[in-house]
């Protein structure tokens, strides 16, 4: 007896506890119900209008502009609590801001009809709600109508001259490199396409498809960002990836000849996949590809290198000044075409995340690890492995900013190009400290006769 008296009470000192704890849990929670009422307890199924008429669910502006909205509240219930208020409230109030208090006693009807201001602060979206208040009861409750409040960044100069800048660095850039093109090895290269083919496949199918996995593993709910990094992984390098070559001594003229290819069939590749993949990826975006754009770019690249070579060939002190200043005058161009799109640009990096930092430093450490595997899968040289890998690392931002404001909307397309300009800058420096360990290891020598040795040029000319 003294046992069963004694397991009792042990058993009582357990769940006496544990039932206090529940009612406790159950008033915290009835309290918490209590201070956020459910829509309509207040004064019934109230809505609200924005604009003119009911089909205004979008506002659209530029920074530092104000905008003044009609605004109607309607369809409440009489109600003898004269301390209700609506008060209007932004999403985010660092991208737009209104605020407006609306006492019940300015109610007429059951209806309230005034104007609201609009300040657009930041580009990006938001949502604009009105909040009905009780203090009585410290109750509230958030009205089921928003309006959509899309703020654009105010164009500058800056933006107009961004592509023709970009452009002409980019040309100096081709016939800086085409001066030290050797049109014999070009010859072999193209009789044994074989780095080329590696170098395309490596770009038009290794490439995008990384980018989908990522963005389908990484950023599943946000398709934009997910546009964003295939149209990166779509374009061709560039002169920069080419620069990369010479200092690392790679095979610069697989590396022109693979970035000349890509830059030619980038006209077909990329509508190409945009039809396959891009309603999948952004099925509410016509898109609108600048092919202009694209064949003025393939053209000025062939132009340029034509240049070069016609230098080396009729004006050979020129192009001896060239090979003696290659790499400062290849540094210089570099920085100034990634000062400039990232100075341009400088406002994107207040969208930068942890996730799209990651999401842009997985594609081309990727990128290098599998277009290098297959380059050894198919027997080429180490220098032509590092070659192809290179070109298909070394990510062009220039391209991928233009796709996305020609095919996108504002300020869609401002927000999407973090992704572009990450991923290049991480892909530059990610090269840069590859060239530093190949120094400090003794690496970066040049023994392949395919390597690029500045020197071997001089003796030659």
């Amino acid at each position: 007896m003294k046992d069963k008296t004694s397991k009792s009470a042990s058993t009582n000192r357990l769940t006496t506890p544990c039932i206090t704890l529940l009612l406790v849990i159950t008033i915290i929670g009835k309290f918490n119900l209590a201070q956020a009422d459910d829509y309509g307890s207040l004064l019934g199924a109230w809505r609200v209008n924005y604009g003119h008429n009911e089909n205004f669910k979008e506002l659209r502006m530029w920074t530092s502009d104000r905008e003044t909205v009609p605004l109607v509240i309607y369809n409440m219930t009489q109600t003898n609590n004269m301390d209700l208020y609506f008060e209007i409230h932004m999403e985010n109030p660092k991208i737009a801001q209104a605020s407006k208090l609306i006492n019940i006693t300015e109610v007429q009807d059951v209806t309230w009809q005034g104007e609201i201001e609009v300040e657009g602060i930041h580009f990006g979206l938001t949502k604009l709600y009105v909040t009905l208040y009780d203090p009585r009861s410290v109750g509230k409750e958030r009205g089921p109508d928003t309006l959509e409040v899309m703020v654009k960044r105010s164009k500058s100069v800056s933006d107009e001259t961004f592509t023709y800048t970009a452009a002409s660095i980019a040309l100096l850039m081709f016939v800086n490199l085409g001066t030290v093109l050797d049109l014999k090895r070009v010859v072999t290269i193209f009789s044994r396409p074989i780095g080329p083919l590696v170098g395309f496949c490596a770009r038009y199918i290794i490439m995008p498809a990384l980018a989908i996995g990522l963005g389908a593993l990484m950023l599943r709910d946000d398709k934009g960002l997910q546009l964003a990094l295939f149209f990166t992984a779509l374009a061709p390098s560039g002169g920069i990836a080419n620069i990369c070559n010479v200092f690392l001594k790679g095979n610069l003229n697989l590396s022109l000849a693979t970035t000349t290819v890509n830059s030619i069939l980038v006209l077909g590749m990329l509508p190409m996949w945009v039809y396959l993949v891009g309603p999948a990826l952004y099925e509410t975006q016509e898109f609108d590809l600048p092919f202009v754009d694209l064949i003025v770019s393939c053209v000025g690249l062939c132009m340029a290198l034509i240049v070069g070579v016609l230098l080396r060939m009729f004006i050979p002190k020129t192009t001896r000044f060239i090979f003696r200043f290659l790499k400062p005058l290849s540094i210089i161009l570099s920085l100034c075409l990634v000062g400039l799109t990232v100075g341009i640009n400088y406002f994107v990096f207040q969208k930068m995340t942890f996730m799209i930092f990651l999401y842009c430093f997985c594609l081309p450490v990727l990128g290098y690890g599998l277009s290098f595997a297959l380059s050894k899968l198919l027997c080429r040289t180490a220098t032509d492995a590092m070659t192809i890998s290179i070109e298909t690392s070394v990510l062009n931002m220039t391209m991928p900013i233009v796709l996305l404001k020609n095919t996108m909307d504002q300020p869609m397309a401002d927000m999407l190009i973090v992704v572009p300009i990450t991923a290049a800058l991480v892909s530059l420096c990610l090269v840069v400290a590859f060239y530093i360990v190949r120094r400090i290891l003794g690496w970066n020598t040049t023994n392949d006769p395919e390597c690029f040795d500045e020197k071997a040029f001089l003796i030659e000319d």
